[in-house]
């Protein structure tokens, strides 16, 4: 094949993944577009325990839960939603879902005990939006509850290609009151020396960090863990840890100072009903 031969085909090859992309695009804002009007959409929460020690004189407790958002599936039962967002070129859309998100939760964290907060991943790009203060705080303010309640996550990834325009709604989010956590911390340590720079409430480290912690605390990851817990607790950040499963994990990071965890072995994925249960029986039990 002759050089512009060769060119042009390297052309078409764009093209054509272009109008699939294109396609994939429209096809995932009909769905969730339908989605939206029809109310298919279903919330579960993943109970997040903050760990106690005799250090503090605390005992483990239930402190609130991050919001999972899923689609029914005749085939897969509920799916995430989450992949559905990512990358999708709708700023619509994505308004429409982060309004229906934070009406659903902070509805739901009304009816929760007085200290617990939901988390709320947000999609990928949304916090920069500047309608993302104003529908956040519309919400709270329809559920009757504070802002001190609810917490905003976005992705390490994010952070790091955001810019300016980022880190400003992360102030003005900030300034109103809500918290806003850094989740998937770890995955690529590139955001470490843009901690001391924002004004986040938590960080929530990448799930393959807890499987990855080995019982020798020289261990690469387990140094880059401690280093994160410690300069997060000098800025007064709260360090969650995902994807806990076993009691040796929770050993190990409970001699990092790590103060929240969630994953299976804290608990699955659950209906309101079932975290209020939950919440409920606890107390009854006088155990935090």
């Amino acid at each position: 094949m002759t050089e512009p031969q060769s060119g042009l085909a390297d052309r078409r090859t764009r093209a054509s993944l272009r109008r699939l992309a294109a396609g994939e695009q429209r096809k995932r804002a009909m769905r969730l577009t339908e989605a939206l009007r029809e109310g298919l959409f279903r919330l579960r929460y993943l109970p997040r325990m903050r760990l106690g020690g005799a250090r503090t004189g605390t005992v483990d407790r239930i402190e609130g839960a991050e919001l999972w958002v899923g689609l029914p599936n005749r085939r897969r039962g509920l799916i995430p939603v989450a992949p559905l967002l990512r990358d999708l070129e709708k700023p619509a859309l994505r308004g429409d879902m982060l309004r229906y998100t934070l009406d659903a939760a902070a509805e739901e964290v009304g009816r929760w005990p007085v200290d617990w907060r939901v988390a709320v991943p947000l999609p990928s790009r949304t916090l920069a939006d500047g309608a993302v203060c104003d529908a956040l705080l519309a919400a709270l303010n329809r559920a009757g509850i504070g802002e001190g309640r609810v917490d905003l996550q976005i992705d390490e990834s994010e952070l790091v290609e955001g810019g300016m325009a980022l880190h400003h709604a992360i102030a003005t989010l900030r300034d109103r009151g809500v918290g806003v956590i850094l989740e998937g911390f770890g995955a690529m340590f590139g955001s470490l020396a843009l901690l001391p720079r924002l004004p986040l409430t938590g960080l929530k480290l990448d799930r393959r960090l807890a499987h990855a912690l080995a019982p020798d605390d020289a261990a690469d990851e387990t140094i880059l863990i401690r280093a994160s817990v410690e300069i997060a607790h000098r800025l007064g950040v709260a360090v969650t840890i995902d994807g806990v499963e076993t009691e040796a994990e929770m050993a190990r990071i409970r001699r990092l100072g790590v103060d929240l965890v969630q994953g299976p072995w804290v608990g699955p994925a659950m209906s309101a009903e079932a975290i209020r249960a939950r919440a409920h029986g606890l107390h009854e039990h006088g155990v935090a």
